[in-house]
């Protein structure tokens, strides 16, 4: 029985080294975990006011998860509330490349946003597939009607806020890449296009308030309050960010993940008015305060920022928190009737402008 037993416990024990080899193998080696800076890029990066010789930080004090009264455990995440996901396809209509004109947007959820201003054609933080290293493990929401790649027009520009998985896609953008002109990306994060064979040419790399043009239209990189890193020792390895698009025809503002700061009201003078603001509302919770936005700090954040059009982005597609998926725009919807914004709610795949776009409550009929 002795002999079984020790035999029984050998066995796991060689199961379980096999299996830490497997999943260090596959950080080390698996290409989604992405790249470290080249020379130039390490030259540049260290050249940064925002990196303090070891990591990048943020403007003001910031934990990446903090203390809180209402505690958030594990099991908040293994016994969701009802809600938590939709229980039915959302509604969503199918875009054409050819209905893409001057000052139209498009949501396909999370934080991708496709645009174009003054021929120039634009995409936010494309992520079609998988929110995790690991596939099938956070993938979107079912949809009525399913938006693809292929469905893109050329882009000129693809932004870049910050490297985690819900914002930078490695099956996006290998799939994406023969159809870009260029990205725009944060210090470091350069390495993880050029081990996905992207081009070097195609990619500027950027700190804070650095501009970049694209025919008439200026692209500036602005702080956010957040984090970054792919793998388990990363963290804060290259910088994070929102985004200022300019043209003599519109003024956009793309938040990426940012925690609320005055920064906002700073980003509204230095560059407002902004005819829309897409802002981070979703993914929060008591722990993440200081990372993530809550909806009212993102109506707040639009006022800052002087919008005209407040466009709640980073709900709708994943699951990533403790919230129901219909928190987030309730919540929006509600603080920004209160403090008087005008708030954009299409559908994902709708067509839509500054100056005509859908307000309807349509996740109200979804459980």
């Amino acid at each position: 029985m002795l002999q079984f037993t020790w035999r029984l416990i050998k066995g796991l024990m060689i199961l379980l080294l096999l299996l830490v080899i497997a999943i260090t193998l596959f950080i080390q080696f698996a290409p989604v975990f992405g790249g470290k800076p080249d020379a130039q890029s390490m030259a540049k990066l260290m050249l940064s006011d925002q990196f303090d010789g070891e990591v990048f930080r943020n403007l003001m004090p910031t934990d990446v998860a903090t203390p809180s009264d209402q505690e958030v455990s594990i099991m908040d995440f293994l016994n969701p509330p009802a809600g938590k996901i939709p229980a039915e396809p959302l509604p969503s209509k199918q875009f054409r490349k050819d209905s893409l004109t001057n000052g139209d947007f498009v949501w396909f959820g999370h934080s991708t946003v496709l645009m174009r201003t003054n021929d120039v054609t634009i995409i936010t933080d494309p992520v079609f597939y998988n929110a995790s290293p690991i596939p099938f493990t956070v993938t979107p929401f079912a949809l009525q009607v399913e938006n693809r790649i292929s469905d893109l027009p050329e882009i000129d520009v693809v932004l870049i806020s910050h490297d985690h998985y819900d914002h930078l896609d490695y099956q996006a953008i290998q799939e994406m890449d023969p159809k870009v002109k260029k990205y725009l990306v944060p210090l470091g994060v350069k390495a993880h296009l050029q081990r996905w064979g992207v081009a070097d040419s195609k990619i500027v790399e950027m700190d804070w308030y650095e501009s970049d043009l694209e025919g008439v239209v200026r692209f500036t990189f602005a702080p956010a309050r957040h984090f970054s890193g792919r793998g388990l020792n990363n963290r804060l390895s290259t910088l994070w960010g929102s985004w200022v698009v300019q043209s003599n025809s519109s003024s956009v503002y793309f938040s990426g993940d940012s925690g609320y700061s005055e920064e906002f009201k700073k980003i509204g003078d230095q560059f407002g008015p902004f005819d829309i603001a897409f802002l981070e509302d979703g993914a929060y919770n008591p722990a993440w305060d200081q990372i993530h936005m809550y909806p009212e700090e993102s109506v707040q954040a639009s006022i800052d920022l002087n919008a005209k059009v407040y466009f709640p982005i980073h709900w709708g597609k994943f699951d990533l928190s403790t919230h129901t998926w219909t928190d987030p725009i309730t919540r929006a919807h509600q603080s920004a009737r209160q403090k008087n914004v005008q708030l954009a709610t299409p559908v994902i795949g709708d067509v839509f402008s500054a100056d005509d776009y859908p307000q309807s409550n349509w996740w109200s009929d979804i459980q």
